[in-house]
């Protein structure tokens, strides 16, 4: 299908979409892996060797999401490497020469495409799953693990859906999707309105994760200040939203007119660059909680257990309306000695946390390490 035998007057498009060049390419796809790597090695090293904790699920989650972000940077480099991503697209002869035309390069391009959007799927999902499920470890409350339940369903059906929409975008004519472009329009749906819905289905999933738990840090009984370090800690995910809204700002412009140029491999290299941009940090972000102790003096622990504490008192008060605030304080220790079985096993407290922060307290009632290994 190439068309090499009019080299003589077939032209090609040289300029590089938003200044992405094979050496950038590289840079981001070993760059953004390698952060990735690194944040959830720290993560590893925190839970098990500073608090020696157990790995749960959300731990599992973000693994899995960090060997399939290494995977995409492999994929960027290798492509890059192999001369397909960011180089010249061959607009053939004539003025719809582009149809027909083709090259190694950008059928290189397509096949890695193809396999860098089936592959990012899951890693968005898990990594979007791997914070929901950190967020059910701290919080409690039918109302909030309905809520992230329902967000839960959401995000595996928007994994699996946009998965299987890309698989069989040509139906089970896979070589439509990097045959010439003729080949594709004539064989496969639309992808358009399909990418731009991941794109925005992606921010939007985003928002309502971050702000998933605000509302029920905001009932905390503490000072505004501490409220704000909580919730601090919780919108450090909005540059991963911050990342998907400049990813889907330059799709959309990119996709109005996307025969304007013909610039083929333009297009998909400039949709793999900044979707792994906006993964690596999806990454490091859900990882930056765990590791916070090990970044600055104040430990993310010590913050947690009030979190935790303040839910156990609201809890109890709830279940006894009538008691006085004197007589809650005398019987703390009973109260949490309860609150321990509300919480979970009996766990020991980190070398972080502070005497102040665990006054009135029993150490260990609530499992404070826990929650700062995640």
């Amino acid at each position: 299908m190439s068309t090499n035998s009019s080299n003589a007057q077939e032209t090609y498009l040289s300029t590089s979409e938003g200044g992405i060049t094979p050496a950038s390419v590289i840079a981001v796809g070993a760059v953004l892996a390698g952060l990735a790597v690194i944040a959830v090695a720290l993560r590893f090293y925190v839970r098990l060797v500073r608090v020696r904790a157990s790995l749960d699920i959300s731990d599992w989650l973000i693994l899995v999401s960090t060997f399939l972000t290494l995977g995409m940077g492999l994929m960027m480099i290798i492509g890059s490497a192999m001369e397909g991503l960011a180089r010249p697209t061959p607009q053939g002869t004539g003025p719809k020469g582009y149809l027909t035309a083709t090259n190694d390069a950008e059928i290189l391009t397509e096949k890695i495409f193809w396999a860098f959007d089936l592959v990012q799927c899951f890693a968005f999902g898990a990594a979007k799953l791997s914070v929901l499920f950190f967020y059910r470890r701290i919080f409690r409350g039918k109302l909030f693990e309905v809520l992230s339940m329902i967000m839960i369903v959401i995000v595996c059906i928007w994994t699996f859906g946009f998965f299987f929409a890309i698989l069989f975008r040509c139906g089970t004519q896979f070589w439509a999707l990097w045959a010439p472009l003729k080949y594709l329009l004539a064989n496969c749906y639309s992808s358009t309105p399909m990418f731009q819905a991941f794109s925005i289905t992606d921010v939007i999933t985003d928002v309502f994760i971050i702000a998933l738990p605000i509302y029920w840090t905001s009932r905390l009984q503490m000072t505004l200040r501490k409220k704000l370090a909580v919730c601090g800690v919780f919108l450090l995910g909005a540059v991963v939203v911050a990342a998907g809204a400049a990813r889907l700002a330059i799709f959309i412009q990119q996709t109005n007119n996307p025969y304007l140029n013909a610039d083929g491999i333009g297009h998909l290299t400039t949709e793999i660059y900044w979707s792994m941009i906006e993964m690596g940090i999806s990454v490091v972000a859900a990882c930056l909680p765990a590791i916070w102790p090990l970044l600055g003096k104040a430990s993310l622990e010590s913050m947690v257990h009030t979190v935790r504490s303040m839910f156990s008192l609201e809890s109890m008060t709830r279940s006894a309306p009538g008691r006085s605030r004197d007589e809650t304080g005398a019987n703390g220790k009973n109260d949490g000695e309860r609150g321990s079985e509300s919480f979970g096993p009996h766990e020991r407290s980190s070398e972080g946390l502070d005497e102040a922060s665990v006054k009135g307290f029993k150490v260990g009632t609530i499992p404070m390490r826990d929650l700062e290994a995640q």
